[in-house]
């Protein structure tokens, strides 16, 4: 009788096992997978462990921008693996942002970081976050008040162009008065070419108005000679200097630009024709540093992409994680629920700090 129960034990046994009576949990998915496919251009760095972080959506206006590449790579390097960022490059076209928002909230993404193609059309934007209930924090480009203010939990991370464009006019008068070689007439009169952003972009405006403004009260003896937009491309800015070079010839004693993918057009321009005035610029990019120290280039008024890229990620983390947004966050809000990051002029006797924050972004 022993024995046959010993049998019969044996023989359920091996039915168990069979049967898949296992007690081993089931192999858990692979946290590396790559998030689900998003319109076309996008491009999302690779997820690492992303069980259980919290999923941030960033919009992109365009990855051909050369400011708005370090404040991304600043994004991506202040995330490390806190969380699964989801990047898309809109490719400066506001239909295909439309559809990309779309997407990142079908997604189920906790938070949206939005660099709008068009700012004028940000209510779009606005009211279909809302409708979701996820945060978005815009940044680089403002959209209005009315827009930002229209939704409690809208922000904004970003610069104040007015700035820029009062220290882009204070540096070149300084230096047209302090440097006789650049009054190439010998006139006492700085004149002077604005080569302009994208006509109607806010920063655009305000940088070329902010020129024109602070050398009036700065009582400068100046003549603007013309205004002309480059795209904030490089191409089209040395297009436009080229067409200055033979209108005006070696007439042109100060070259203002709205961002330094304008200035290196400008300078590449100039440097084609053999001929020399002062350049200055704004955002002082790694790429017009060199160009500073050589003293081919006046100077630049840097806006800090990385400072700016760690203020829309805390922000972005923290509406994901439920702390207070403004945790860890650097600079307090304005009248807008908004972050400005200060500009800061550099010229040759302070590129280091120029290259120590840029140093901070791609190492």
């Amino acid at each position: 009788m022993k024995k046959l129960i010993s049998m019969l034990l044996v023989f359920a046994l091996v039915i168990c096992v069979f049967a898949g009576c296992s007690t081993k949990e089931p192999a858990a998915t692979n946290p590396n997978t790559e998030p689900p496919a998003t319109p076309a251009a996008s491009t999302e760095p690779e997820a690492t462990d992303t069980a259980e972080k919290p999923k941030i959506g960033v919009m992109i206006f365009d990855y051909t921008n050369a400011y708005v590449t370090y404040i991304r790579n600043s994004i991506t390097n202040e995330c490390g693996d806190s969380a699964e960022l989801l990047m898309v490059d809109a490719q400066n076209d506001q239909s295909k942002q439309v559809e990309q928002l779309d997407n990142l909230i079908q997604q189920g993404v906790d938070v949206i970081a939005i660099n709008a193609v068009a700012t004028e059309s940000a209510s779009i934007l606005i009211e279909k976050v809302r409708d979701a209930g996820i945060p978005v924090v815009f940044f680089n480009r403002c959209p209005s008040e009315e827009d930002l203010m229209s939704y409690d939990d809208c922000y904004y991370v970003g610069t104040t162009p007015e700035e820029s464009g009062e220290m882009q006019a204070q540096m070149a008068w300084e230096a047209f008065q302090n440097d006789p070689s650049l009054d190439k007439n010998g006139d006492g009169i700085m004149q002077y070419v604005i080569i302009k952003g994208t006509p109607g972009h806010p920063d655009a405006e305000a940088r070329t108005q902010a020129n024109q403004d602070t050398l009036a009260s700065l009582g400068a003896n100046v003549e603007l000679l013309d205004i002309q937009t480059g795209q904030f491309k490089t191409v089209e800015a040395k297009e436009v200097m080229d067409a200055w070079i033979g209108k005006y010839g070696d007439g042109v004693e100060m070259v203002l630009t709205n961002s330094d993918a304008m200035t290196l057009g400008a300078y590449e321009a100039l440097s084609a024709a053999n001929m020399e005035c002062g350049i200055v610029g704004i955002n002082a990019l790694p790429e017009v540093l060199p160009l500073i120290e050589s003293g081919d280039i006046i100077g630049s008024i840097l806006s800090d992409a990385a400072q700016e890229g760690r203020c829309i990620f805390r922000m972005c983390y923290n509406l994901a994680t439920g702390a207070d947004v403004l945790t860890n966050v650097e600079g307090e809000f304005g009248t807008m629920r908004d972050i400005r990051v200060p500009y800061i002029p550099i010229d040759s006797s302070n590129l280091q700090v120029a290259e120590d924050i840029y140093a901070s972004i791609l190492n």
